[in-house]
Parts: structure tokens; C-alpha cells; sequence
């Protein structure tokens, strides 16, 4: 078991794309029956265990504001338009380290996982209590593919910081070795993600009748 007391890791959500692919839309905004990824995805955090929430907003801040205040998440503000992911991970890394005790994980996610529900998040915060000492990072694998979110402890935290500039959690992980271990599953909410138009349409598909689309 891991040595650290056992509370619930905090989490951060990445919220700070500009969703070009899509058309250049807020992703996290996207509604399904009439619910936003956003607050979708805060809920099954809170359903889960987990309220601690942090996000990382950058541009559609009129839109992903007013839903972060509503849901009582704290926001960590991205200032570089179009800035990469791992920009976003650094900042959300170097939050929990100013807001968090030492020792306290972190529960860091993409925010446009459509099918992500509160049942996906209690196996893998079960998996990460009991994991075996010296393991540092655990994340769901699904048919072979890393997915999200990925669980980060208090050193993990402070490793990704310390990482040169530019560099995010996936250079982290490429050179952990054995301080990371997957989480293998079948549930496929953990590689569902919203790039595409065409992941849009298989949502759709997938969902219906369950209506799928945009606030505006």
C-alpha cells in the first residue's frame, strides 16, 4: 500500500484548447442532454470522491468561465493563445504544488471525455490506493492505449515541474520506468476524446437519441 495518508487526490481539468479541429469551439462546452463536458465531468469527479477541482481555461473564457463559477471549480488561468498541452500540464502542476500540502496526488484530465462517468473514476482511484510502494503514476490502458486521466503522486507532481520547459507529463512518464504502472481496462471512456468532427458524429451515433450538441 502506498505510504501516504489516504485522502482523495485533488484534480485539475485541462480546458485550455482552442478545439481547432473542431472549428475552433470550446470543446468542454459541448452539451449532452443539455449538460456541458464541463460540468459533466465535475460531477463524476464529485460522484467519485474527489472535490478538489481545479481547471485550466485559456481562450472561450466567456464560455468556460461562467461554467467553472457555477460549479465552484478553481481556475488557473493559460495567458498563451493556442499554447500546447504540456504548457497547460505545467501550469496545472505547478497549482497543486502552491495549493496542496506535501503528499497529496493529483487527478489531471483532458476535459473533452464525452463518456467519462463517476463508475470509470472509482476503479482507477481504487487501483491508485492500493498501489505498491515506489509507484508513482498509474493511468487506465484500454486495448494498449493510454488514456486519461492519469494519477500523479506528490513526487510525480514535483518531477513534471522540474522538467525543462516545454516538457510536459508525457516526457515525465517516457523516463519513470518503473514508477509508472498502467491500470489495464476495458472501459472505453478512458480513450473516448472529442478531436474531430468525425469523433463528433460517433458520439452522436453512439448517443442517440440522446441529443448532442453546442449551447449556442
Amino acid at each position: 500500500m502506498a505510504s501516504q495518508a489516504e485522502h482523495a487526490p485533488a484534480a485539475i481539468l485541462l480546458a485550455a484548447g482552442l478545439g481547432r479541429r473542431l472549428g475552433g469551439v470550446p470543446k468542454s462546452a459541448l452539451q449532452i442532454d443539455g449538460r456541458s463536458l464541463f460540468v459533466r465531468l465535475v460531477d463524476a469527479l464529485r460522484g467519485a470522491g474527489i472535490e478538489d477541482i481545479g481547471a485550466v481555461i485559456g481562450p472561450y473564457a466567456d464560455v468556460l468561465l461562467p461554467l467553472a463559477q457555477r460549479c465552484g471549480v478553481r481556475v488557473i488561468r493559460q495567458p498563451v493563445l493556442d499554447a500546447p498541452l504540456a504548457t497547460s500540464q505545467r501550469l496545472a502542476v505547478q497549482d497543486h504544488l502552491r495549493h496542496h500540502p506535501p503528499g497529496r496526488a493529483l487527478l489531471l484530465l483532458v476535459a473533452d471525455l464525452p463518456l467519462l462517468a463517476r463508475e470509470d473514476l472509482v476503479p482507477l482511484l481504487q487501483a491508485w490506493a492500493q498501489r505498491s510502494p515506489g509507484v508513482e503514476a498509474r493511468m487506465p490502458v484500454v486495448g494498449g492505449v493510454r488514456g486519461h486521466p492519469v494519477c500523479l503522486s506528490w513526487v510525480a507532481v514535483q518531477a513534471v515541474a522540474e522538467r525543462p520547459a516545454g516538457q510536459g507529463v508525457r516526457d515525465w512518464l517516457a523516463v519513470a520506468g518503473d514508477a509508472v504502472q498502467p491500470v489495464v481496462t476495458d472501459r472505453e471512456a478512458h480513450i473516448t476524446d472529442l478531436d474531430t468532427p468525425a469523433d463528433l458524429e460517433a458520439l452522436r451515433r453512439r448517443l442517440w437519441p440522446r441529443p448532442v450538441g453546442w449551447p449556442w
